[in-house]
């Protein structure tokens, strides 16, 4: 997770905050079983929920392109813990919902399908990263979300072998 993410830099986030995440989930189930992601350098009291009336929460999942026709934005409900630099973030057994922004066919199957393919990343968004230059369709002077301040890829690694007790190379 960083400002220089395709995404976060397309928003002009000049952000110095940082983190990573894990994420296991199970797809047949469409759960998440564990997502943490550790952030530093962003605090938690600077965090922007986006969607009307911030449903879609200041932390969710995106997929590539950015406002393609198969684009949307799934919402989790996590938890904050503040750190001494920044804030974890959890969400654990959730039974996902389908994604409140994206078209119909965006169900939670196609939102896992993206996100095994690849084809996903997580999105943080801040008070400090509003988008001045992306203008809600139609309304002078709006912006259509708080700006991605923090962005990062989602890559999938497979399971480890549960009869491999260590892998070593050189």
């Amino acid at each position: 997770m960083r400002a220089s993410h395709p995404t976060s830099a397309n928003w002009g986030s000049t952000h110095e905050g940082w983190g990573a995440a894990s994420l296991t989930y199970n797809r047949d189930e469409g759960r998440i079983i564990e997502l943490v992601m550790t952030i530093s350098g962003v605090a938690p009291d600077t965090l922007a929920s986006a969607g009307p009336g911030g449903v879609l929460g200041p932390i969710h999942i995106h997929n590539y392109p950015q406002g393609g026709p198969d684009f949307f934005v799934q919402q989790m409900p996590g938890e904050i813990e503040a750190t001494e630099d920044g804030f974890i973030y959890r969400v654990s057994n959730w039974t996902m919902e389908p994604a409140m922004v994206g078209p119909d066919h965006v169900d939670v199957d196609f939102v896992l399908s993206e996100i095994a393919a690849g084809n996903a990343y997580f999105g943080l968004h801040t008070t400090d990263a509003f988008c001045p230059g992306n203008k809600k369709e139609g309304v002078a002077g709006t912006c259509a979300a708080p700006g991605t301040a923090l962005s990062g890829h989602i890559t999938v690694l497979p399971a480890p072998d549960p009869n491999v007790l260590a892998l070593v190379t050189r």
